[in-house]
């Protein structure tokens, strides 16, 4: 069986594992308080999230063009939107756990750099929301307190050394100061953090009652679902956690899904939409982007054994 098989096969399975997921809670929750939550929603409770997911998506726009000029010496400033978008379309069409990484081949010129700023993206945002879920569970559940101090400390050792791993100077076009990057992306993460937190508060105060600090309790354990490989984006996990957190707080399983699902279309699909019209338009980008992908797969190998 060849790679391309696996990983479509692997792809297939996470889509049928989410949607399974979603399907089968949809099941378990009252589909009439589903559909009067959508309902309930005003115009202007629908604008004002929207401008929130808009104000998001600039900022997540302007930490991937931070990356980029941080650490590749020839950039494109007009490439950098196109590929912001793509990245969201990548990650829900093509096969595969890294496929965002596609992305990085619709800005032109050398891709060393553009490598590096894409992994440390996905660093930065797996290692912050890792640490944050690990602050928090502590406070839900006490019987794992010294576990997770343990996992804290493991999670700073890996701070203090990560500007020492080989790769990135082998991959780094420019010389970075990464723990002042690392600074930057967390203050820039945080922030599109507390927007989608402040989006949940808005819409489940629509139906319903909970307080701002519930509100970041609960979005903490939701915003850290995609980590968890065994679906798309964290599709159906999200949703599952959802519920269980949000009933702790009072919050009907129907509200915490229909919340958590029209916050995913708002601000995942249809920045998807928008990378498909990127992508589309800048088709040419992609053409020799199979022999690109693999040539990028051996330097990172390389890299790797690297002594």
């Amino acid at each position: 069986m060849t790679q391309l098989v696996k990983r479509q096969l692997l792809y297939l399975l996470k889509f049928c594992v989410g949607a399974t997921l979603v399907v089968w809670i949809l099941m378990q929750v009252d589909r009439e308080k589903f559909v009067q939550y959508f309902l309930k929603l005003n115009f202007f409770t629908i604008a004002l999230i929207f401008i929130l997911t808009v104000i998001s998506l600039f900022i997540q726009l302007q930490r991937w063009k931070y990356l980029v000029k941080s650490n590749s010496i020839n950039v494109n400033s007009t490439d950098l939107i196109p590929s912001f978008f793509a990245g969201f379309a990548f990650r829900l069409m093509v096969p595969g756990g890294h496929a965002e990484i596609s992305k990085i081949f619709l800005l032109s010129g050398k891709k060393k750099g553009k490598v590096l700023a894409f992994g440390m993206e996905k660093f930065f945002q797996t290692y912050i929301k890792i640490f944050l879920i690990l602050m928090m569970l502590p406070i839900t559940f006490p019987q794992y307190k010294i576990y997770c101090i343990l996992a804290i400390i493991v999670l700073i050792l890996v701070y203090l050394f990560f500007p020492r791993l080989p790769i990135l100077k082998n991959l780094q076009e420019r010389k970075v100061q990464n723990h002042l990057l690392f600074t930057n992306v967390l203050i820039i993460s945080l922030a599109i953090f507390s927007i989608m937190a402040v989006q949940y508060y808005i819409l489940l105060n629509q139906v319903n009652s909970i307080s701002l600090l519930d509100t970041f309790h609960t979005v903490i354990y939701l915003w850290g679902a995609g980590i968890i490989p065994i679906s798309i984006s964290g599709l159906g996990i999200r949703e599952g956690l959802a519920v269980y957190f949000l009933k702790i707080y009072g919050i009907p399983a129907a509200y915490a899904v229909a919340t958590s699902l029209f916050l995913f279309t708002l601000n995942t699909i249809f920045p998807a939409l928008v990378g498909i019209y990127y992508i589309y338009m800048k088709r040419n980008y992609l053409k020799e982007m199979k022999d690109s992908v693999r040539s990028t797969r051996e330097l990172i190998h390389n890299l790797r054994n690297h002594k």
